[in-house]
């Protein structure tokens, strides 16, 4: 029996672990004492990149080069700097293909997540990495965006919960988390040009917290600038992001580092606050001679030179112990399994009408499956040789597993003893096709994208699924309408064929394992608890920047300010394919009513909710919490998600869920006052299993 996901305990366990890790006063000792005894030219030596991936050490003082390393669900494999693979055709540079985060976020998990870091930093210490360049935290804006797969969906409290955990796992392991892409990088159109202008309030009400709380929770080192403007300068030389906001006010303690090539101006870049240059620009090859001409005072470097080393110190690259640093481990078979769970726990049940799922192992003898989703590998293969693409296999979510299961071979494992018929592409007007449909015992239909579609450095031209796939889907249910469709995507797609669909199942990209995974999901050895982290629209004209007709490039305003995802369906009382945090289960759960406590102090309020498992098997439910004020004085949300637990249950179990709220949980950014404010008055505290399947509700003055 798996315990109760509670947060606040999770919390409290990663604190108490970091605690055995070097403390900051020692780390600032240890780069102080180094910085002493540094020349100019030593200094700005460690403040750029030397190679694609990798910053100069000195040998003189003791100081070892410094790795970083993409990407957010495995380690990369080797680069030269031209872009060409170091180890094409050979497994030196192997490691475990985990689920991409869009997949981790939909478990609603922290404690997988968790685990997540833990494993993806020791993996990156067997390969003698120093920095994981992640996790990114960019809201999803827009569905199109090309890297929502690398990202945690459409809200901040989800994205937050998801990755301070994450964070605090990476950190563990002598690895340093690098928190991007701070901030607005919402879109790969035009990322290197477009200028980005926004709102007070949806600065701080969207796009911030994930960063604010990655900074002041999860205690990152590091963090990376965008690639475009803010109000009419680059995010690697805007002050309010990276001085005021980031080092003043939130009290950012690591390192900022710039995207590739994403510095224009080296004096505007160090006066804004950015610490390190990664290799592709250069422009902090001039810092030597600012300083020494006296355009820049050797102080600013000190400053950056001081805060790298704090962070080399805390991850125990330098400073006493260091040879005791931890070694890591690559492609355990716990590292296996936790892929396989992290993909379990993420797939969504989106419709189950008539319970045609779960299937039964022992009644199926011939399974018919369609569609070349089913058998499309997302990860590169180890046989590849010469160049590469820098867009392969995602551009930074790249991976290179020893193997990985796809959906047909998954499923071909699973039923060994069954007749499993593949069938790549349909030819609507093929007999023998008709007759195979009809005949057997199951049909799956898969559908989605590859990172074709869906990559860094562009974005999506539409939410409708790749040509063809749509008019396959209607064929294969015109002649089995009980055909289960599996959708394979990192964001969300268009479904026109969703009132034909009996059952629909979203896979996300879900690494190496997705194929074992899916099958123990389809046949019932897993209960499906995944939930969506973003809303599906039933077509883009839904999604408000888009009906705003504010995504473009070049210069972009958010017109739709904070009104980002379900708050924009809510507002406008849109119906969408299928909403934000909703997923289904084998089993059936029952809310009970809710209890709300108050502390003595009146500064904090307990909610409580039993939740009984109806059914006769096992199963999890995300049990979430959304917030609404009866009488707002500004224009705000109708409803906000502000606590969720994901909580196993046993046949016939009822469980108490806890969930803690304080007063900024009810609070608005106010523009005039510029804090966070909450207004005296009624609120409804609202409990259900997802933004559109509200169960219990209880209104509370505040």
């Amino acid at each position: 029996m798996r315990k109760v996901y509670l947060f606040f305990v999770l919390i409290f366990s990663i604190h108490t672990v970091s605690a055995q890790n070097r403390s900051d006063k020692e780390s600032l000792q240890i780069a102080n004492d180094l910085l002493s005894k540094m020349t100019l030219p030593e200094k700005v030596l460690l403040l750029h990149g030397d190679h694609i991936y990798s910053f100069p050490g000195i040998s003189r003082l003791g100081i070892p080069p410094f790795y970083p390393s993409d990407g957010p669900c495995a380690v990369r494999p080797e680069l030269t700097d031209a872009g060409h693979y170091i180890h094409a055709g050979d497994s030196a540079d192997c490691t475990t293909a985990f689920p991409t985060l869009s997949a981790l976020s939909a478990t609603w998990n922290p404690e997988l997540a968790n685990q997540f870091g833990l494993a993806i930093s020791s993996e990156l210490r067997a390969r003698g990495k120093d920095m994981y360049l992640g996790p990114g935290v960019n809201i999803m804006r827009t569905p199109l965006c090309g890297r929502n797969f690398e990202y945690m969906g459409e809200d901040p409290f989800l994205t937050s919960s998801v990755a301070v955990p994450l964070i605090t796992g990476v950190q563990q392991n002598n690895v340093s988390a690098c928190i991007k892409h701070f901030a607005l990088n919402n879109q790969e159109l035009d990322r290197q040009g477009v200028n980005v202008t926004v709102g007070e309030r949806a600065l701080h009400e969207i796009y911030f917290p994930a960063f604010e709380a990655a900074v002041k929770k999860g205690g990152t080192l590091g963090l990376m600038s965008a690639y475009n403007k803010f109000n009419g300068d680059w995010c690697s030389e805007n002050e309010f992001l990276l001085t005021t906001t980031l080092k003043q006010n939130w009290g950012f303690k690591g390192v900022v580092i710039s995207d590739w090539g994403a510095i224009h101006s080296m004096t505007k870049a160090v006066l804004a606050g950015c610490d390190l240059e990664s290799n592709y620009s250069r422009e902090y090859l001039k810092l030597e001679e600012a300083v020494t001409t006296g355009k820049l005072s050797d102080s600013l470097v000190d400053q950056k030179v001081r805060r790298l080393l704090f962070v080399y110190a805390k991850i125990k690259l330098i400073g006493p112990g260091a040879e005791q640093r931890i070694k890591g481990a690559v492609l355990t078979d716990k590292h296996k399994m936790l892929a396989r769970t992290i993909a379990e726990e993420s797939i969504v049940l989106l419709k189950n009408q008539g319970n045609i799922l779960p299937l039964n192992k022992t009644k199926i003898a011939r399974l018919v499956i369609v569609g070349k989703v089913a058998n499309a590998k997302l990860t590169i293969d180890i046989n590849t040789k010469g160049g590469c693409d820098l867009f392969l296999g995602g551009g930074s979510g790249e991976a290179k597993p020893l193997y990985e299961i796809t959906p047909l071979e998954g499923l071909r494992q699973y039923l060994p003893s069954a007749q499993v018929d593949y069938i790549d592409t349909v030819n609507h007007q093929d007999a023998g096709l008709m007759k195979k449909l009809q005949s057997a015992d199951a049909v799956l239909v898969f559908t989605g994208d590859t990172h074709v579609e869906e990559h860094e450095g562009d974005d999506r031209t539409d939410i409708r699924l790749p040509q063809g796939q749509d008019e396959m889907v209607r064929a294969i249910l015109a002649i089995q309408p009980k055909a289960i469709v599996i959708n394979q995507s990192g964001a969300p797609v268009a479904m026109p064929w969703v009132e034909q669909a009996k059952a629909i199942v979203q896979n996300w990209f879900n690494g190496q394992e997705t194929g074992n995974a899916l099958a123990r999901v389809l046949f019932g050895e897993v209960n499906p608890s995944g939930k969506l982290n973003s809303t599906f629209p039933k077509q883009l004209s839904d999604v408000a920047c888009h009906s705003m007709d504010a995504y473009k490039a070049k210069a972009e305003h958010y017109d739709e300010d904070i009104f980002v995802g379900y708050r924009w369906y809510d507002k406008q009382d849109i119906d969408p394919l299928f909403c934000f945090g909703h997923g289904l289960s084998y089993s059936t759960f029952k809310f009970g009513k809710i209890k709300i406590t108050r502390s003595t102090s009146n500064d904090s309020i307990k909610v409580t909710v039993p939740v009984t498992n109806l059914s006769d098997r096992a199963g999890a439910e995300v049990v979430q919490l959304y917030i609404s004020e009866a009488a707002p004085t500004v224009s705000r949300p109708k409803q906000e998600l502000k606590g969720f637990q994901k909580v196993q249950l046993s046949a016939h179990e009822t469980k108490e869920v806890v969930l803690n709220l304080t007063a900024k949980d009810f609070s608005y950014w106010s523009e005039t006052e510029h804090g966070w404010k909450h207004n005296a008055g009624t609120y409804e505290i609202r409990v259900g299993a997802s933004s559109r399947d509200i169960r219990e509700n209880k209104k509370i003055v505040l």
